[in-house]
């Protein structure tokens, strides 16, 4: 495998697994991959994002949120990353900040910090998909499934003075009935009372 071959068949997605390059190149020998990827890294063709995930320097991603599915997968961005994405809190998120299935981790890469915190396989949905170029995608939660995840995860760290400490912002597009729908999936008692106070203080 030369390295033009791989940069033509990375160039538009920007990011590939080691695994992927067994894929596009079969018959392609593990150990000589390897040493390659190693040496590419240090020409600086190639960004090491973590382990077994690479990043080809000359390609253009725009979106850090593309990242962010890629280097832990199943993933989808929610809590802060995507409630500022969408207003609902005015504060920008140190880290970008991701909901999996997979266990609770963080990344350090040369894009920032990426972090993850685990949901059940069964509340794992209320995502859906954008386009920033060609061949470029991520997937993000819906502003009420951002605001759900972000109460599930966080129930037994908030205080009494929940919601008004929280400085949410709501505009007249955000559908309090989807949100409802989205919260009648689970029965945790904690879980409900937070979102009773959070929808008496701004959906009444």
């Amino acid at each position: 495998m030369r390295f033009n071959d791989l940069r033509l068949k990375v160039k538009e997605e920007g990011v590939f697994s080691f695994e992927d390059i067994f894929k596009w190149f079969p018959q392609a020998n593990r150990q000589t991959v390897k040493n390659q990827l190693r040496d590419w890294v240090e020409k600086g063709y190639l960004l090491r994002l973590k382990k077994n995930l690479y990043f080809l320097q000359e390609a253009s991603i725009k979106d850090e949120f593309i990242f962010a599915n890629k280097i832990y997968q199943p993933s989808y961005v929610s809590l802060e990353s995507a409630l500022n994405y969408y207003g609902i809190i005015p504060d920008v998120p140190f880290a970008v900040t991701s909901v999996t299935i997979k266990k609770t981790q963080e990344f350090k890469t040369p894009f920032g910090l990426f972090l993850y915190r685990k949901i059940k396989f069964q509340l794992f949905f209320g995502w859906e998909e954008v386009e920033v170029e060609k061949n470029q995608f991520y997937k993000i939660a819906t502003p009420q499934k951002a605001l759900f995840d972000f109460i599930w995860l966080n129930k037994n760290s908030f205080g009494k003075n929940f919601p008004e400490e929280e400085r949410f912002s709501f505009d007249e597009n955000f559908n309090w009935q989807e949100f409802k729908r989205y919260t009648q999936t689970v029965e945790d008692k904690k879980f409900q009372k937070l979102v009773k106070k959070l929808e008496v203080f701004y959906a009444q």
